[in-house]
């Protein structure tokens, strides 16, 4: 079993060398967003780590004429716009002008994680790295709930400092990112079962977390990998159902209560009550909503009971992104982050056509599944989070834009060779 790691931990440092500059501030970005060093180490953070890394590496794509722009691309900065134009025309200027830049760095960081890697190798040494850093988390929060003795906490588990650090948003970051590894696992068909311990532990991490959307968003991505994997059998059916009941078995009853009142306690309808204001606003501001990140501010004065209960004097979010869209940027803004989640899934097979696809072909088809299921997942734990200007769907959009466009550079390789293997007539 260590043979094996090593083995592989081998052969990742020797895929590693002699890379281009353009990939390696790819990595730099991954290491900066997600392991966080310029935070972890004291006196790093006073340099601005992210923004030189992002800087240098569109210099490095447009001197070698690497950055290519697509109509997905075109559709995130066309989003990252109305978000601005809402800001710009905002009932609550003082509150949307903190914000004007957010929308844009996202666009531009889905535009340089798209152009970073430009073959499958290089996909595959960035996303080991992105799963090195997020095991670092799911170690932390697998290692938390065992200390509790697999018990119910009311505040979850607070994850790092930054996007992470809620409850409800760490469980869903481990959710997305145990449903994404599976799939990639399974491809690599490794001798040793110590990779399972990534996903293992990031689910671990979203029982830890106590968050209902979290744990739910979970259980969807892992039905789609079933129903990908047409794993629906009567035999695995009695797998999971074997499976189900022992993880039943160690929820805590204070987390079983939480899903048996789900809809009917205080904060389901707090929350109910928040979709229905949002859906309301949007009647009332179809186009431009009342303006970026405004939703706390415009609930609390035309919405709000005031003295009705514990979250009565708090202002808070549509804790829905579907519902924060609408709202706050227009229904026009709404269209494109749903058109988001539809550009990344894709049901079509890259090896139906071929009879011999090759391991980078197998690759990317597993990878396919992976961002099915990732962004499913996330659909489901972003209708109870207002998580619009999180990392999450932008991670996902750069990764789904360099698959398309590696299958379409492989495609067009594969039908080169084909036509060189044609024998020339004699003349």
């Amino acid at each position: 079993m260590l043979s094996v790691l090593k083995k592989d931990l081998k052969t990742f440092r020797q895929d590693l060398k002699g890379q281009d500059s353009i990939f390696y501030l790819g990595l730099a970005f991954i290491v900066l967003y997600y392991l966080r060093p310029q935070v972890i180490i004291p006196g790093l953070e006073v340099i601005p780590w992210m923004e030189i890394t992002i800087l240098l590496g569109f210099l490095a794509m447009i001197s070698n004429g690497r950055l290519k722009v697509t109509g997905t691309h075109f559709l995130v900065f066309l989003f990252a716009t109305l978000a601005v134009l809402s800001g710009l025309n905002s009932l609550y200027p003082s509150i949307s002008s903190k914000y004007l830049t957010t929308p844009f760095i996202f666009a531009l960081e889905v535009l340089f994680l798209s152009n970073c890697v430009k073959n499958v190798k290089q996909l595959q040494l960035l996303l080991v790295v992105f799963f090195l850093c997020i095991f670092k988390m799911s170690l932390f929060g697998a290692r938390t709930w065992i200390s509790r003795g697999f018990g119910f906490a009311a505040w979850g588990i607070q994850g790092p400092a930054g996007f992470f650090q809620n409850s409800g948003e760490f469980s869903l970051l481990m959710a997305m990112c145990a449903v994404l590894s599976i799939p990639l696992i399974l491809y690599m068909k490794s001798k040793t079962k110590l990779y399972w311990l990534f996903p293992i532990t990031a689910i671990m991490t979203v029982m830890a977390a106590s968050s209902r959307g979290g744990q739910l968003a979970l259980l969807v991505g892992l039905i789609y990998l079933l129903l990908a994997y047409k794993k629906i059998r009567f035999k695995n059916l009695v797998y999971v159902a074997v499976f189900a009941s022992f993880v039943w078995a160690i929820v805590p009853d204070a987390q079983k209560a939480r899903f048996e009142t789900a809809g009917s306690d205080q904060t389901s309808e707090t929350r109910l009550e928040y979709w229905s204001a949002g859906i309301d606003i949007a009647k009332e501001y179809p186009m431009l909503g009342v303006g970026l990140k405004t939703f706390p501010e415009h609930y609390d004065r035309f919405y709000k009971v005031k003295g009705g209960g514990y979250l009565s004097n708090r202002k808070e979010v549509a804790h829905n992104s579907l519902i924060e869209v609408v709202s706050t940027l227009g229904v026009p803004a709404l269209v494109l982050y749903l058109w988001f989640h539809f550009s990344i899934f894709s049901s079509r097979s890259l090896l139906k056509k071929h009879k011999d696809p090759g391991q980078d072909l197998v690759f990317l088809d597993s990878f396919r599944i992976s961002l099915n299921g990732a962004v499913l997942t996330y659909f489901v734990g972003a209708f109870f989070m207002s998580v619009t200007f999180y990392p999450y769907i932008y991670f996902l959009l750069g990764l789904a834009i360099a698959r398309v466009r590696i299958f379409r550079e492989k495609e067009r390789e594969n039908s080169v060779e084909n036509v060189n293997l044609i024998p020339k007539p004699y003349i």
